[in-house]
């Protein structure tokens, strides 16, 4: 971690404000755009997140739907965004 920084407190036109030297203030402002930068990643992961669990939801739905009889191959490859299991090679079984 770096120094403490230094700051004075000083009156300008009536108001207080905080003086700080130009390379703390550069400190600062690297540190504010980091945060800035994390935050964003965050947002991201959460929205990820949102759409991964309303996925999962759409996947548990079908294979409810489906019961241990039926193939659900066609319908879960479309909620999952796929062309199909036939577009990756793999053919569907049906149990008896």
């Amino acid at each position: 971690m770096g120094h403490k920084i230094d700051r004075v407190a000083v009156m300008v036109d009536g108001a207080d404000w905080v003086a700080v030297r130009p390379e703390d203030f550069d400190r600062l402002d690297a540190s504010r755009r980091q945060v800035g930068a994390r935050a964003a990643r965050a947002t991201r992961l959460e929205h990820e997140l949102r759409q991964a669990r309303a996925r999962l939801a759409r996947i548990e739905a079908i294979l409810a739907e489906a019961g241990p009889a039926g193939c659900a191959c066609e319908r879960l490859a479309a909620a999952l965004g796929d062309d199909g299991p036939a577009a990756r090679g793999v053919r569907s079984r049906r149990r008896s």
